[in-house]
């Protein structure tokens, strides 16, 4: 029974991580001709709305000092040095910087929630994060003042991930992720619309930019929150963050399909690796467990 649970968890995670990757494609479209303040609300408030039809279903939830720091943090503590940073990275590299969110959850899963590391999933993460080294220093990327000032923004927004990833899931096990994904995204768009307002309406965006911002708004911040709340319920923050490494490879794809991003061989490269490593972390995993039971 605990593998049929699993399996649809792993599933909903990677669908999560496909909306996600995609994220850092769609800010830094908005982010070059737009207010990054302007646009995180905007799109936070889309979720938000999305969210609404959902009311008759979600009871009311006690506002406990966790849930209103799991809002602040996964809200706005991630959204905004992640938007802010990525006017200064491109959206593929965005998205390697990101994929050191399982560091973040791992380490402090191990710190927090006692979580083990089998060796399958230690060995798995290796070889993933060796894709992830792989894509950003084989690119050759030549860093200025910007450009570090834009990935330290973005790690800042990866580590505060790592946070609230790990501090939610009692959240989610006793309430549900959608009540959870709904209550946390509120908390935390609230206080954003009320410091951006004037952002809100000046900004001046074509009808593409619109329908990216709608669907932004959808995607990741509705499906791909209950998806991952979902998931990490399932299968713990750590297991759960290790599919947070096909971050890269989305966003790189993304980035020179969608804006023409440079793509090289060292990119493709990092990008298998990185596959190869969720392969490694999952099937040992799952044999080792089989071979256990």
């Amino acid at each position: 029974m605990d593998h049929q649970r699993q399996a649809p968890a792993f599933l909903a995670i990677s669908v999560a991580m496909v909306l996600w990757g995609l994220a850092p494609v769609a800010t830094r479209y908005l982010v070059l001709s737009a207010d990054p303040l302007g646009v995180i609300a905007i799109r936070l408030a889309f979720a938000s709305v999305c969210f609404a039809p959902l009311l008759p279903w979600i009871r009311p939830i006690p506002l406990s000092r966790r849930m209103i720091a799991c809002g602040l943090v996964g809200i706005v503590g991630y959204n905004i040095p992640m938007t802010y940073g990525i006017q200064h990275v491109q959206a593929g590299l965005a998205g390697v910087l990101l994929a050191t969110e399982p560091l973040w959850i791992a380490l402090l899963g191990v710190v927090f929630l006692r979580e083990r590391l089998t060796r399958p999933l230690l060995l798995g993460f290796v070889v993933a994060f060796l894709g992830v080294v792989t894509l950003s220093v084989g690119g050759g990327v030549a860093f200025d003042s910007s450009m570090l000032l834009g990935a330290s923004l973005v790690l800042l927004g990866a580590f505060m991930w790592g946070v609230y990833s790990v501090a939610v899931g009692p959240l989610v096990h006793r309430y549900g992720a959608l009540r959870v994904s709904a209550v946390t995204l509120w908390i935390g768009t609230f206080p954003l619309l009320l410091f951006s307002v004037r952002a809100v309406f000046t900004q001046h965006l074509s009808t593409t930019a619109w329908i990216v911002l709608f669907l932004y708004g959808l995607g990741p911040h509705l499906i791909g929150m209950l998806l991952w709340n979902h998931g990490v319920a399932v299968v713990g923050s750590t297991r759960a963050g290790l599919l947070l490494n096909l971050y890269p490879v989305v966003s790189v794809v993304g980035g020179v399909a969608l804006l023409g991003e440079h793509v090289t061989a060292w990119t493709l490269t990092g990008s298998a690796i990185v596959l190869l490593g969720l392969v490694i972390s999952q099937l040992g995993d799952v044999m080792a467990r089989t071979r256990d039971g």
